[in-house]
Formats: C-alpha cells, structure tokens, sequence
C-alpha cells in the first residue's frame, strides 16, 4: 500500500509566491548548491494540491509496488541440478521514492547572466518553451511508472513533457555577497526511485531510478555557482 510522508512541516502559501512573475519580485536568502546545479532565486517552493509547500530542502516520499510480470526461476540444463528459490521470488517489486524541488534550465532557448552582489536582472519571456523529463537510458517503464505514482501520490501538475506559452517578465535580485549566474528556466521535480525485488535463488537485488520531471507553471530564475 502506497504512503505518502512529508519530511518538514511549512505554512501554507499563495501559488502566486511560488514562482517568480514580476518585476516586483525579489530573491530569497542564499542556498547552498553543488556547482554547476542551478535553483530558483525564489527556493523552488511549490504548492500541492493539498496545500502543503514544499521548497529546497524538503522532501515527499511514497512507497508502492510495481506492475512487472513475477520473476520466473529459470530452468536447469540437462544433467544440472536445479537451484531452489525462495517464495520471495514471485513477489512483485516496491519502489521507494523521494521526490523534491529541481530547477530545470531552458536548454532550446537558454538565456543566462552574471548577477554580482545587489546587480538585478528582468527578463521578458515570450512564445512558446518545452521541458522533457530526463530519465537517462534503459529505464523508462520504471521511470514512468514511478512519474505516473507521483502523479497521483504527490502533484498533480507533473509530467514528462511541458510546454510554457505566453509572456511573463521574471526578475531576479542578487542579495548575496557572492556572485552567481542567474538560468532562465523552470520548476520541476527530482524524484529518486529505488526499486527493490528478490531475484532467484533467493537474492535482494536495489537499483537507482532518478527522474528529472517538469510541471506545469510559469518560468522562473535559477541560480548557479559558475
């Protein structure tokens, strides 16, 4: 059975403080984040259809079991003896997944500046911007079956694909004493997916799934170390 658990607690807000949407707007205290991985001037914060926030930081986790067909006990050669398998063989795979907020950059229009301390950047955004879910290679039954539960579990607005259109002026302020570059972009999701199954004879076998997923919102800024 699936369960849902927030790691933190935090205030309800409005969804128009979710995302960055005006020249008004102004960034939030620094976060620390590995170079060359941007995040929202704005924490990343998103709304769920509950009214719980989540931002940088936090995270939503949810279990579930996966769909594929009961792992067979393959037969022996002629003259082999065959080995015996655990009744955990036939049982089906649990996925245990964490998901949290992840800035996506446009990469089919990028649009990037140098922000130094108290310098401001606005940008109007015009036409029409994808972003397409990264799950790397061999993996997208498993990755869409862990973006379809997430779906359902935690955020409605997520998806594989996500096209923004229209026109909307993102601003970004520097409030730190470090410079950084300011990414055109967008907030997604990061959910990380361990996926746990018994394989015969009688062995706990682990894999990694880590999906990089859009929603549906408006565009934002990110910042990035370099």
């Amino acid at each position: 059975m699936s369960h849902i658990a927030m790691r933190t607690a935090l205030p309800l807000i409005t969804a128009a403080a979710v995302l960055l949407a005006g020249a008004g707007a102004s960034a939030a205290a620094p976060v620390d984040v590995p170079v060359g991985e941007p995040v929202p001037a704005e924490g990343a914060r998103i709304v769920l259809d509950d009214g719980r926030v989540v931002g940088v930081g936090d995270s939503v986790s949810f279990t579930f079991e996966g769909d594929e067909e009961p792992a067979v006990q393959p037969k022996p050669g002629k003259g082999d003896m065959a080995a015996m398998a655990c009744p955990e063989v036939n049982d089906r795979p649990t996925y245990t997944v964490k998901g949290s907020p992840y800035f996506i950059p446009d990469k089919a229009k990028p649009q990037s500046t140098w922000l130094l301390p108290r310098q401001t950047v606005s940008w109007t955004v015009t036409g029409s911007h994808t972003f397409t879910w990264d799950i790397g290679g061999s993996v997208e039954a498993e990755a869409g079956a862990i973006l379809a539960k997430a779906k359902v579990s935690v955020d409605t607005k997520i998806s594989n694909s996500w096209t923004w259109t229209g026109t909307q002026t993102v601003t970004d302020t520097n409030t730190t004493s470090k410079g950084y570059r300011a990414v055109l972009g967008q907030v997604g999701w990061k959910l990380t997916g361990v996926k746990t199954w018994i394989a015969p004879p009688c062995t706990v076998k682990k894999k990694t799934i880590v999906v990089l997923a859009p929603r549906k919102g408006d565009m934002s800024i990110g910042r990035q170390n370099s």
